[in-house]
């Protein structure tokens, strides 16, 4: 036993030494080669990962199949369906990079199923396993086969549960006092849409659901608050069609994400957005409701920044740039950011006449046990923050999924603002 766990140890410091090797030499690369190279290296990490996950499923779920010669055909029928969905689920991020439409296939559907169903798994019986340690010498070992068999139904409770909360899109009514706000623009009504990541995993149906819900509302503006797409432009042009049909009274803007890096075609999709009559705004600002020559007196200013990830990717000439997007502006005119990570808003709120900063990436961490991580990492997590007096930072927890179709304690969103003067 001592044996075993000084070779596992030995390994996994192994695996953690080439992964930052790897690392290092990946961002050495010029940036078009650094891209590729880093997803191979994340497909690599996420794959050795999932492996160690599918064999600990695999050893305890052996626990549960009933043995003895009269149930062979319903052992090997039950690890058949096991095998398959661990291989599918370890297979997802590969399956999803090669199978990319307009709509996601049937395999990269079932992949992001499996997929969730070994991270359900996984924490669950890495529960069971922990209250066994605890309880050495107080749980009798004839229980122990009750104790993984209530793990296993734990996990079939964060699968339903996590399904059901997917399917529930949910528009955000949230309503905002804005210091500086001209009484004309008293109720201006803005939607926020964030992290739909249109590619593998969801298509052209599930946008324009989307898009017919945002038009229902009858928004001033929306705004697109980066990861809208996981591919290059040539796969998805036909999916982003339905942004086209988007109906609001003073347009469509979007700031990029950092998967619109990832998909190394980022600037292929700031030339594609305008022609579905989305405007990028790419650490630029544009002045709402007044004009710029006199300072945008009685508007407002919407700023988008790049995604802060640029910084650590130096993707060519592209990298967040508060001072492009904020110098210069009337005093005293009401600003709106888009910066789609929450560290990003942590530079932007001590931006003088800032109002308010949206942003998303963080999905709320989607699902157990991930949100725990998330929280952890992340300034902001999900909702309304005020971090200055008169000053708010919104985090979307995301208008779709990625990659696992569910979702935990957090719905998709759809958010409607609507400024009012502040008193």
């Amino acid at each position: 036993m001592i044996e075993c766990s000084g070779r596992n140890a030995l390994l996994s410091g192994v695996f953690i030494l080439v992964v930052l090797v790897v690392e290092v030499w990946v961002f050495s690369l010029e940036s078009n080669r650094r891209i590729k190279a880093l997803r191979t290296h994340v497909f690599f990490i996420f794959g050795a990962v999932l492996f160690v996950c599918s064999r600990y499923i695999w050893k305890r779920i052996s626990i549960l199949l009933p043995r003895g010669d009269r149930f062979w055909l319903c052992t090997w029928t039950l690890r058949f369906f096991l095998a398959v969905s661990l291989l599918l689920g370890q297979l997802c991020m590969i399956l999803g990079a090669l199978l990319v439409n307009k709509e996601p296939s049937y395999v990269n559907v079932a992949s992001g199923y499996c997929l969730g169903i070994i991270v359900f798994l996984t924490f669950c019986f890495v529960l069971v396993d922990l209250l066994l340690l605890v309880g050495r010498g107080v749980i009798p070992r004839s229980l122990r086969v009750h104790v993984t068999l209530a793990g296993f139904l734990l996990a079939l409770v964060l699968t339903f549960s996590g399904l059901w909360y997917v399917s529930q899109v949910e528009v955000k009514h949230v309503t905002l006092p804005v210091k500086g706000l001209h009484p004309r623009l008293n109720g201006t009504t803005v939607v926020q849409l964030s992290d739909i990541h249109l590619g593998p995993f969801n298509g052209k149906s599930a946008l324009n659901e989307l898009v017919g819900r945002v038009n229902r509302l009858k928004p001033d503006l929306v705004l697109i608050t980066g990861d809208l797409v996981d591919s290059t432009v040539s796969n998805l042009r036909e999916a982003v069609t339905p942004l086209r049909d988007l109906k609001p009274k003073h347009g469509v803007y979007f700031s990029t994400g950092n998967h619109e890096y990832y998909t190394g075609d980022v600037d292929s999709w700031i030339e594609e957005l305008p022609r579905h009559g989305v405007t990028p705004l790419i650490n630029q600002r544009v002045c709402l409701f007044g004009e710029e020559k006199h300072g945008c007196s009685g508007g407002l200013y919407l700023a988008g920044l790049e995604d802060i990830e640029t910084r650590r990717l130096n993707y060519g000439s592209h990298s967040m740039d508060l001072h492009s997007a904020l110098s210069g502006r009337g005093k005293g005119v009401p600003t709106i950011v888009m910066a789609h990570q929450p560290w990003a808003a942590v530079e932007a709120v001590m931006w003088e006449d800032v109002r308010l900063v949206l942003s998303g990436h963080t999905h709320a961490g989607q699902v157990l046990p991930i949100m725990f991580l998330v929280y952890v990492y992340n300034p902001y997590f999900v909702g309304l923050y005020e971090p200055h007096p008169g000053v708010y930072v919104y985090v979307n927890p995301g208008s779709l999924y990625y990659i696992m179709p569910y979702r935990h304690f957090f719905r998709p969103e759809i958010t409607l603002f609507t400024l009012t003067c502040a008193a």
